[in-house]
């Protein structure tokens, strides 16, 4: 019965930190977890009780189809820009909400891998509002909150995170969201602007009309389907506004009967069977679908940019970066601060410890506890799985103090040379000190600490295989799956077994 409760709780601590980690995906059971969040609150915070304009994307619902040649493409950079980034876009990113200058991402991004290539891309690591970030001169910065990714000037980024945690963004009260209401949150794509947004510059003579201008695009069995909605002061500027309109959509029409091609044939077949009304209120609602031969043309002659390249595009962005809130210099002046703590390999860790323990017979086998807390296996534990974190909390940051804030198999970087990288992440550390453990007991619990850590933290990169020296890269998994056996293995080894029975 012992036996069996512990075999439900290890089942359950796995299956959450699977769900939590957003491993539902790599076990082939990624629809279990709901991703659909039409709207978000925790999303919407980010953004000032005062915006007047929003884009809200949500990626489950849009998977537009496009050309042959534009899909190979487009998962040609897609691979490549996770192979990079650690993201993969089309698993990995729910939502996206943009308004003027300012964007958030909600998914599961891997910070390490995120920051790494940020860094190689002139980066620096520092801290906004307590949230992990990355900031270059010229540049937009990025900052990860959780499940969100941030994306903006860093004076934004901080009045983001702020306004998010006193509860004062984008509510229920806001005139964009209650526009937003009206039409509904649950389509592929969502979104407007409202009376007073910065875009009114761009909207000319209609913005004197419309109050607020919505729309909705979705993804339907013949093609796109686009909703828009318009509310104006009454009904006479409801009917010149669709009077307009009209106009628009005639001259387009003599513009398509011009051109005899198939794109063209279909482009005015969707402009012909086009609605648009008018209420009593003022309302202007049209509603226009375009079918996936248009979609699949356009799609052939629209160049997409590569994703690595919009993220590295970003040192291009405006060069008047808003100033921090606390008016101090950008964050790029001040010392980094060391990388935010990854929660996955300890709470692997304690699932191998368990694993571990069970190998061993029941005479011998130890308390778990009582080896978890002892100070020689738990302070190399940690160590070896999150780093000597204290130092996030001490205030030391800059040189040396990055690098022992990371993981154990991460101190590599003390050295120069690239092969110690692929010694680093390996069973060798483990291994020295079980060997060392065979003369000096003393050391057992040390050296299977460290095992454990290992082995843990090895497993958690075995996910991602990053690319060692000297290895292949087809046999990168290889390598780290091996390795962490062999960490795991050595620390079964070296757990001193239960006093008292192993003289029985």
């Amino acid at each position: 019965m012992k036996k069996l409760l512990v075999f439900v709780v290890l089942l359950a601590v796995g299956a959450g930190a699977a769900y939590h980690f957003g491993y539902l995906d790599r076990l082939g059971l990624g629809g279990l977890r709901v991703r659909l969040i039409p709207k978000d609150p925790a999303l919407l915070a980010y953004f000032g009780p005062d915006t007047r304009e929003l884009l809200l994307v949500n990626s489950t619902e849009l998977n537009v189809p496009l050309s042959k040649e534009a899909q190979e493409k487009f998962e040609r950079e897609v691979k490549d820009f996770h192979a990079k980034t650690g993201v993969d876009t089309a698993k990995d990113v729910d939502a996206f909400a943009a308004a003027m200058g300012f964007g958030v991402a909600r998914g599961r991004f891997d910070w390490g891998r995120l920051s790494a290539y940020l860094q190689s891309e002139g980066y620096t690591l520092t801290e906004l509002e307590g949230a992990p970030a990355a900031v270059k001169p010229r540049a937009a910065d990025v900052a990860l909150d959780g499940h969100y990714l941030l994306v903006g000037p860093q004076g934004v980024l901080e009045e983001a995170i702020s306004r998010k945690r006193r509860g004062e963004g984008l509510g229920k009260d806001s005139p964009l969201v209650k526009a937003v209401d009206e039409v509904g949150w649950k389509h592929g794509m969502v979104g407007g602007v409202v009376s007073g947004s910065r875009l009114s510059d761009f909207m000319g003579g209609v913005d004197k009309q419309v109050l607020s201008l919505l729309g909705a695009l979705d993804l339907t069995a013949e093609g796109l389907e686009l909703q828009g909605t318009a509310v104006t002061g009454g009904k006479r500027q409801g009917e010149a506004l669709r009077a307009m309109l009209e106009g628009l959509r005639m001259t387009a029409l003599l513009g398509s009967s011009l051109d005899s091609s198939g794109e063209s044939r279909a482009l005015r077949e969707s402009l012909e069977k086009a609605t648009l009304e008018t209420d009593e209120q003022g309302r202007v609602r049209g509603t226009i679908r375009f079918p996936f031969a248009l979609v699949d043309a356009a799609s052939l002659n629209y160049s997409r940019a590569s994703l690595a390249d919009q993220l590295q595009g970003l040192s291009t962005s405006s060069e008047d970066e808003a100033p921090s809130r606390s008016g101090q210099p950008p964050a790029a002046s001040r010392p980094p601060a060391p990388v935010t703590v990854d929660w996955k390999p300890p709470v692997l860790g304690l699932v191998l410890l368990v694993i571990a323990l069970v190998t061993m017979g029941a005479r011998t086998r130890p308390g778990m506890f009582n080896v978890l807390f002892h100070p020689l296996f738990l302070l190399p534990f940690l160590v070896a799985t999150m780093g000597v974190f204290v130092f996030r909390w001490t205030g030391h940051a800059g040189g040396a103090f990055d690098v022992l804030a990371l993981p154990l198999p991460e101190w590599h970087r003390f050295v120069a040379f690239p092969e110690a990288r692929t010694v680093a992440l390996s069973a060798a550390v483990p291994l020295v000190f079980a060997i060392l453990s065979v003369p000096a007991s003393w050391l057992r619990r040390f050296a299977a600490g460290l095992g454990v850590g290992f082995s843990a933290y090895l497993a958690v990169r075995a996910l991602a295989s990053p690319p060692l020296p000297l290895i292949p890269p087809a046999y990168t998994l290889y390598w780290y799956v091996g390795n962490a056996l062999a960490a795991l293995l050595l620390a079964r080894l070296t757990i001193p077994p239960r006093q008292g029975k192993q003289g029985k």
